[in-house]
């Protein structure tokens, strides 16, 4: 019996064997030179058997799909996924964009393609090193991302899932979808929207999706993705809204952006073209495709692209610029680094302006805003420059908290591109819904100047209201660009003028001095205090005990060194009181507390718990050393008591 069951498994381990050592083959073949960096032939045979457990059933055309936790040395502890489909496009960008949505990080990736060849019931026979029986060939995507919890992992597999079954369908239906859009394009008079049609049509438009839309919602002729949603794309607001425009004499196509983010190929926001559907002169439904411009599209000359080559023309023609001067160039120059899905949307007067700006920026760098409503007034587009140097994630979120104050509306997306001359492009999308504001772009842009530009002069001119009238000028010439994006946001030109004048102070003799204040957004038992040091940072270790030793408790210290140390350091110190007593009561002694505090820091006075009593019970600094001589006799005298007892019977102020 024993011998007949070993007789009956050995063809099993070798078939296993066999499709083994053919995954780990073309797993080697495959992979780029960067995936095979600690990928041994160990870890490419696990990886083999890991993905061949998904590979060696497939029932009809649905993915496979695996993913589990793998243990091992902190360093290398991972998650591994293995995809098994149908080879077709879109599958590893979109897998990719998929996990890179969920904000994991792709460790490695392997994409062999292989032909198979199974049984009648989707079992796994052999891996076929040449097809030559029209055998199927199906695509193996082995992937090693960063660990993630339980619930991000369940979240991850069932839009992994969802996302593949939209890239079959767009696949499937996208000799469907091209003779739909040829058929609009047929559809439309002749001239530059339906040469733009077929412009597309010659691969410059990735098409995903197409339903049609009647005027109550109706949806019919869904393809693609489309067919694959509950929903309509269009939200019924917008659909009104795309109905009135044709109606009102709008032309087409209307090209619009979706709101929703593509799943195939790249996340980005879908582009929407809208053709009328007529029925006896009258505009029954909207055709509507949805897709995304190809990567070459967006890269295409502007005297290549439908619609912008003739926007272009009409710029020429206006300006009258010579196409191998100077203006000519930089006007084709700014057309071709604007996004072209954007442009060809933009009314003329919106593109002239975006493109004059634009133009101006390659010689003169500087801070600009400019916004452009949609056709529909459903999205705003913000296009923001910045100086290289004046990016920073703190003020892209200022500019992005600016721009949804000033709309009520909601960020779709941005991106962030360098261009020539050092600026850096970011274009934000914007969701208006139906209580957007649309702003005033002018107004936009002058806030921009004041949160970039206006620094240094409101710095100048608190210091001249704080009597520095004198050397205001030369005071925030030197100082006030040192002050970090950060500092700026969070205290503000006032604090700034402040410590400015408390470091020139210490230029002319000293090395530390204090300040204690509060931001209005404190809380009640909560107080500052700035230490400003000259000669490099202050250790902590020699603030934090002093400060305890006054009844603080230290909650937080954030130093902040100007021109990197050279003009010295500001260090912000977050304190809380241990009693009872007021802040405001403190900062009414500030003179006299910070004096205290400073002599400590200096080496001029002791630092000890009688400190406290100068926060607590209201004496001042010079009573301190007559209570420790006191306080010392007594011990001579045999008192028992240790000094935290003697400090801690004090009586307290009252308050």
């Amino acid at each position: 019996m024993a011998a007949n069951r070993e007789r009956k498994s050995k063809p099993a381990r070798t078939k296993d064997d066999s499709l083994e050592k053919a995954l780990v083959a073309a797993f080697r073949e495959s992979a780029l030179p960067g995936e095979n960096i600690g990928f041994d032939e160990n870890a490419c045979e696990e990886a083999a058997r890991f993905t061949l457990r998904s590979a060696r059933e497939r029932r009809g055309s649905e993915a496979n799909l695996s993913l589990e936790s793998v243990s091992g040395e902190q360093d290398h502890r991972h998650l591994r996924l293995a995809v098994v489909n149908d080879d077709m496009p879109f599958l590893v960008d979109s897998v990719c964009a998929t996990i890179a949505g969920f904000g994991l990080t792709v460790e490695r990736l392997i994409h062999p393609v292989v032909a198979v060849r199974r049984d009648a019931e989707g079992q796994l026979i052999e891996f076929v090193e040449q097809a030559t029986r029209g055998e199927k060939r199906e695509s193996v995507i082995y992937i090693e991302l960063e660990r993630t919890d339980a619930r991000i992992r369940r979240e991850l597999v069932k839009a992994l899932r969802a996302n593949l079954k939209d890239v079959a369908a767009a696949v499937a239906d996208w000799l469907k979808l091209q003779i739909v859009l040829g058929e609009n394009a047929d559809g439309l008079p002749e001239g530059e929207g339906a040469t733009l049609l077929r412009w597309f049509l010659d691969r410059n438009l990735t098409l995903l999706g197409h339903e049609r839309v009647d005027t109550s919602g109706g949806r019919t002729q869904e393809l693609g993705i489309a067919r694959m949603r509950p929903q309509p794309i269009l939200s019924d607001e917008s659909r009104r809204r795309a109905f009135e425009w044709f109606e009102n004499g709008g032309k087409a196509p209307l090209i619009i952006k979706s709101n929703q983010l593509s799943t195939v190929h790249r996340h980005v926001l879908m582009d929407l073209i809208i053709v009328p559907v007529r029925e006896k002169n009258r505009i029954t439904a909207l055709s509507i495709i949805s897709g995304m411009w190809t990567s070459a599209a967006l890269a295409a000359s502007p005297e290549n692209i439908p619609v912008l080559r003739t926007q272009l023309t009409r710029l020429f023609d206006k300006f009258e610029f010579s196409v191998s001067g100077h203006a000519g160039k930089s006007l084709t120059h700014a057309l071709t680094s604007l996004p072209h899905d954007l442009l060809i949307t933009f009314a003329q007067d919106d593109l002239e302006k975006l493109a004059l700006i634009s133009m101006s920026l390659i010689d003169r760098p500087r801070p600009k805003l400019h916004s452009v409503i949609s056709p529909l007034a459903r999205h705003l587009f913000a296009f923001v420059w910045l100086p290289r140097e004046q990016l920073s994630t703190e003020r892209r979120q200022n500019v992005e908290h600016m721009l949804t104050e000033a709309t009520g509306a909601k960020i779709l997306s941005w991106s962030n591109t360098l261009e020539e001359g050092g600026v850096s492009s970011l274009r934000y999308t914007l969701d208006m819904g139906t209580d957007g504001r649309i702003p005033d772009p002018d107004l936009l842009d002058q806030e921009l100047e004041n949160m970039v530009r206006g620094w240094k002069p409101e710095v100048e001119r608190n210091l001249r209201e704080a009597g520095q009238e004198n050397r205001a000028a030369v005071l925030a010439q030197r100082y006030a660009n040192c002050f970090p994006g950060t500092y700026q946001s969070t205290y503000g030109a006032l604090e700034a003028a402040k410590d400015i004048m408390r470091l020139f102070k210490l230029e002319r003799g000293g090395q530390r001095s204090t300040r204690l204040y509060r931001l209005a957004s404190d809380a009640d038992n909560l107080l500052r205090l700035k230490i400003y040091h000259l000669g490099g940072a202050l250790p902590l270790s020699d603030a934090v005990p002093t400060l305890e030793n006054f009844g603080f408790t230290v909650l937080e210290s954030v130093p902040t060194p100007l021109d990197d140390g050279r003009l010295g350091f500001i260090h912000d110190f977050l304190l809380e009181l241990r009693s009872e007593e007021r802040c405001d009561s403190l900062i009414a002694r500030s003179d006299e507390i910070e004096a205290a505090i400073t002599n400590v820091l200096d080496g001029e006075a002791e630092n000890d718990a009688f400190n406290q009593l100068i926060t607590t019970a209201g004496i001042d600094a010079r009573s301190t050393v007559w209570m420790r001589a006191w306080f010392r006799y007594l011990r001579q005298t045999g008192l028992s008591y240790g000094l935290i007892t003697v400090v801690e019977a004090w009586p307290r102020r009252r308050m």
